[in-house]
């Protein structure tokens, strides 16, 4: 009697019996929200949304996967998860670290990650704060600011939530997946676990897999991280020529300044017609040009002879109209 080798798993049957699992999954999930809505109340329920996702799940797999059965997606697509290298039905210990990797990581993560982000944008931009205040601020005259070290600063605070997001691995696990029918899910990837079939597939039974899918997926992210190339070498150069901006002003001599348009002026009060001598003037004393006589010649404009007194509240008197 001739042994049959059972083949692999197409891509379309494997991603068939994930969703008929999630979709089991998600309603379990609804269960247990209706169960706790009748027992603390609806805010209580959608306060521990996610935590009742992770309950479903871990329920759904522990008494399937984790007991060495096969779960409802798994028996509808005829299909059945197995070591990649001895093609036996896996251990206890992979079917918990599967279950571990792909329930409590993720939800640990995102548990994590935003308290982590939080920390790290604080500690940046302190650093940035400090080297941008000079070193005579900081109290080390002798330190020399790094611009590369900067840069790569700026790169990290701007781009910190795509830097500590673990979609890319998603999505380059998948684009993967798509070309070798293999390991759906990255903690299938981790522990080694691949499906086959549990019924005989003929010779001249085509399994249609997904490239085309894996093709626009890696378009997709070629074209994303195009963009953010595109992205950071604009604000590079953006920031280079407000540096060289500000280095023409820095390099201005003492008593000139420059305005927009990169005009420079003279802030010598001798430089100008001696009427703009009110204009610099910081004496209390008066002078001809700034007595009442010498303002009316100047502004062309009578000077009142007293001076405007402050009005108070009951001061005021409306108007209406008709009145």
């Amino acid at each position: 009697m001739s042994s049959y080798q059972y083949s692999f798993a197409a891509s379309p049957d494997i991603i068939r019996s994930h969703q008929k699992d999630a979709y089991f999954t998600a309603h379990l999930s609804d269960h247990l929200s209706a169960l706790l809505r009748s027992l603390l109340g609806a805010r209580a329920a959608h306060t521990y949304t996610s935590e009742l996702h992770v309950l479903g799940e871990l329920l759904y797999l522990g008494l399937t996967t984790l007991i060495g059965n096969r779960t409802l997606g798994e028996e509808y697509c005829d299909i059945v998860q197995v070591e990649d290298a001895t093609l036996a039905l896996p251990a206890v210990q992979r079917r918990a670290g599967y279950i571990l990797s792909s329930v409590l990581v993720p939800y640990g993560l995102g548990r994590i990650l935003p308290v982590f982000r939080r920390k790290v944008r604080a500690k940046l931009e302190a650093t940035l704060r400090k080297s941008a205040a000079g070193p005579g601020q900081r109290g080390d005259a002798h330190a020399k600011p790094n611009p590369g070290l900067r840069k790569l600063q700026q790169y990290v605070l701007e781009n910190l939530d795509t830097i500590t997001s673990p979609s890319p691995v998603y999505a380059l696990s998948l684009a993967v997946f798509y070309f070798s029918g293999a390991y759906y899910q990255l903690g299938k990837r981790m522990w080694g676990l691949r499906y086959i079939f549990t019924r005989r597939v003929e010779e001249g039974e085509q399994r249609v897999g997904y490239e085309v899918l894996g093709v626009l997926l890696v378009l997709q992210l070629t074209v994303q991280a195009w963009l953010h190339l595109r992205k950071t070498l604009d604000s590079s150069a953006a920031s280079m020529s407000h540096i060289a901006s500000t280095s023409v002003g820095a390099g201005v001599p003492a008593g000139r300044a420059v305005i927009d348009g990169g005009v420079e002026v003279s802030l010598d009060p001798n430089m100008y017609s001696s009427n703009n001598a009110l204009l610099f003037e910081s004496s209390g004393v008066p002078t001809p040009e700034t007595s009442v006589e010498g303002l009316e010649k100047i502004t062309h404009t009578p000077v009142l002879g007293k001076a405007r007194q402050m009005s108070l509240v009951q001061h005021i008197l409306p108007l209406r109209g008709g009145q």
